[in-house]
């Protein structure tokens, strides 16, 4: 007895596969025809589960990460007016050029704190610069600008001016040269700290 063989999509498929490869010309390879071939229903790339979604982290974790990959933002930086700054500067070369860094931001300090005063000494730096009787004649005073003396100046004032400095006197608003014994004014005024060759006094 004779039964027919069923069909099964393995066997229409391999038949199709077949059939197709008698009718490829002579100038095709089998791989352009796989290639222009449809999957098969069956075929595992084609029936394989989509990839499963990444696991969330949780925020603090996720933070973490960020605050890790991402480069800290340097601080902003302060502005500062450039009047003040040359001003500042040039007491600060006059005043101060043969004393160590500190004792240039000493001196540079007796100004911003004259100005925290309000109005007494002036109401900016230059201004309490140019008070008379107090400093030298700054408009007469040009020193050069390509020298490393002023270029420290210039960074001192700046540094002060920003407030990055830490106070060397602190309060202090006068000073006087230690090696010169201290006048009537000086004997009745708070002595701060003795920086580099000036004594700071409030």
């Amino acid at each position: 007895m004779h039964f027919k063989r069923p069909f099964t999509l393995a066997s229409g498929a391999g038949l199709g596969l077949a059939l197709s490869c008698f009718a490829l010309s002579s100038g095709s390879s089998a791989a352009e025809y796989v290639a222009a071939t449809p999957l098969l229903a069956y075929d595992l790339s084609a029936t394989a589960p989509a990839p499963a979604p990444a696991v969330q982290q949780p925020a603090v974790a996720r933070q973490a990460v960020a605050d890790d990959s991402t480069p800290q933002s340097a601080p902003l930086a302060t502005s500062v007016d450039a009047a003040s700054v040359e001003c500042m500067a040039k007491v600060v070369m006059h005043e101060a050029a043969n004393q160590p860094r500190e004792g240039k931001i000493a001196v540079a300090q007796t100004l911003v704190n004259r100005l925290k005063v309000g109005g007494r000494f002036g109401d900016s730096i230059c201004e309490i610069v140019n008070q008379k009787g107090q400093y030298f004649r700054i408009s007469s005073f040009h020193p050069r600008k390509n020298s490393d003396g002023w270029q420290e100046a210039v960074e001192v004032a700046h540094e002060v001016l920003a407030g990055q400095a830490e106070p060397v006197a602190p309060g202090a608003i006068y000073f006087r040269a230690s090696y010169a014994p201290a006048n009537a004014f000086f004997r009745t005024r708070e002595r701060v700290a003795t920086v580099g060759a000036h004594i700071f006094y409030r």
